[in-house]
């Protein structure tokens, strides 16, 4: 062979392998722009298929929406609400009801507290005119009368305080009991008296006279007397502390009724 064809071939076997690279490249680009337009292709058809889906998913949870079992579920739910708020209402109501009578009963003592204070005030104007030795009259009866006007219920509509008269005391004290005890139930017994023992609180003392000094003169100088069987009832004493006089009796009437007595003993 020729020198020349020595020298050339190298040459042409560079150019060869050259053109098979560049060849190989351009298949490679090729396929890789092949890869991502596939690639694209896919994306672009799940993205079709996911919008699809959530437009049927959609329409899907909107029919449920509108089923019959959802509206009952949630009338069901309105109505457990409203029944619990009409139940919470019931119970408010029923204490506001407990609260009002509370404070009915509570107006209801502090009137029948002012009845008997003004009664009471009353009884000290007309005693004012007794140890004036002005002996009562019409007129100053009338001045001590009070008239109250209430709206409802059971309070008296007037309270009028009188004088009704004098007790005398020679023994220092005073006895409340009927006069059909006395001679059922009174005891004729020695006179004995238990100075400088104190009764306990409940202590009780016979219906006599012994009885009533020791109640009196002992403790907290009154006693309940009992009757001949033992039990309470028979009367209650109590000392006076201006000791003997006359002493006035006033009465509270509740629409003319006598309801109180006041006896000033001090």
């Amino acid at each position: 062979m020729p020198d020349w064809v020595h020298e050339w071939v190298p040459v042409v076997q560079l150019l060869l392998n050259a053109g098979a690279l560049i060849s190989g490249a351009v298949i490679w680009k090729l396929y890789v722009d092949n890869l991502h337009a596939a690639t694209a292709v896919k994306e672009a058809t799940i993205e079709n298929v996911e919008k699809s889906r959530d437009y049927w998913r959609d329409k899907a949870e909107e029919l449920e929406k509108r089923s019959p079992e959802v509206f009952e579920k949630s009338l069901a739910e309105r109505i457990q609400i409203r029944d619990a708020e009409i139940n919470r209402f019931q119970e408010d109501k029923e204490f506001d009801k407990l609260a009002l009578r509370a404070l009915e009963i509570a107006k209801a003592e502090l009137e029948q507290d002012l009845f008997r204070t003004q009664g009471f005030r009353a009884m000290l104007a007309l005693e004012d005119g007794y140890e004036d030795e002005e002996a009562p009259t019409d007129e100053a009866e009338s001045h001590t009368e009070q008239e109250l006007e209430v709206l409802s219920g059971d309070t008296p509509k007037s309270v009028e305080v009188v004088y009704i008269g004098e007790v005398g005391v020679d023994s220092g004290q005073l006895m409340v009991t009927d006069p059909c005890y006395i001679d059922q139930e009174w005891q004729q017994e020695p006179f004995t008296l238990r100075g400088g023992v104190k009764p306990a609180d409940d202590a009780v003392f016979s219906y006599s006279y012994n009885g009533a000094c020791n109640a009196t003169v002992s403790g907290g100088g009154h006693g309940q007397l009992v009757y001949k069987m033992g039990h309470e009832g028979a009367g209650v004493v109590f000392q006076t502390a201006w000791g003997d006089g006359g002493y006035p009796v006033y009465a509270e009437k509740h629409d003319g009724r006598i309801v109180r007595v006041y006896v000033n003993v001090g």
